[in-house]
């Protein structure tokens, strides 16, 4: 068979079976629930696990969630990929991925989603993911390294997700750590709790745009992660001095200036 690649939303029944291929799984949102041979875990943003041919495998969509699931050959005509393949699936096993492995994810499964019918592209995708966690699995660490947050990942998955809540363990788990864990070293890295940064990411997205985009103040508002035009219009102004009404009309008329105060 030919790799498939796909994006999926699991139901939250229960479903139970085995498939005559390998399967690379990655968490994208949400939580999902997976049992290998009798070991049960959630797959969630920055895990996935490895199920190898012929593995029975028991699986459901904890509430809203996205997945990334590649079907892989057991048999290639390629020698290369083939023993990476066989490297990876020697038996079934879950695993985390670490920031720059992540933003890779993100970026390759936006292009996934966006053109299923590029054959060439889904097969290019899928060789990069299967290199890069191989690399990641071959040289992963006994302990884990404490070090600074990757701000670049968490950026980009905010501004990806800037529709929507985003509650802390969700964050949290782009860095495979708990939620306490997390907000105790973002708010030592950034001087923010998550909630703050979040916030402030959202008002600078909507400052933005009310230069850039011809939105309505209520389209801004549903863009961008406000219950309504109120609360956009009151987050705003409490930040800025000016209301996003004021803001457009002002810029509009001294593009050159910067009307509204920053940090």
């Amino acid at each position: 068979m030919t790799h498939s690649t796909k994006v999926l939303t699991l139901p939250p029944s229960a479903d139970q079976h085995d498939h005559q291929h390998h399967q690379l799984v990655f968490g994208l949102e949400g939580e999902t629930a997976f049992e290998l041979v009798g070991r049960s875990r959630e797959v969630r943003i920055g895990h996935g696990c490895l199920v190898p041919c012929a593995t029975d495998h028991v699986f459901s969509g904890l509430g809203d969630n996205r997945i990334l699931v590649l079907d892989l050959p057991t048999e290639s005509t390629d020698r290369l990929q083939q023993e990476r393949i066989n490297r990876l699936f020697q038996h079934p096993s879950y695993f985390h991925c670490p920031p720059e492995l992540q933003l890779l994810l993100r970026s390759l499964s936006r292009e996934i989603q966006h053109n299923p019918e590029d054959r060439l592209l889904q097969e290019a995708c899928c060789n990069t993911l299967i290199c890069a966690l191989q690399r990641q699995l071959d040289h992963s660490l006994p302990a884990r390294v404490r070090g600074k947050l990757n701000m670049e990942l968490l950026d980009d998955y905010i501004d990806t997700h800037m529709d929507r809540r985003m509650p802390v363990d969700e964050l949290a788990g782009l860095f495979c750590l708990s939620s306490s864990q997390f907000f105790a070293r973002f708010r030592e890295q950034s001087g923010l709790t998550p909630s703050q940064y979040v916030h402030e990411r959202r008002l600078q997205a909507v400052r933005d745009a009310l230069i850039h985009a011809p939105d309505s103040i209520a389209q801004l508002a549903s863009r961008f992660g406000f219950c309504n035009q109120s609360a956009l219009t009151r987050a705003f102004s409490q930040r800025f001095d000016l209301s996003p009404a004021q803001f457009r009309r002002q810029w509009s008329q001294h593009p050159s200036e910067d009307c509204a105060k920053q940090p």
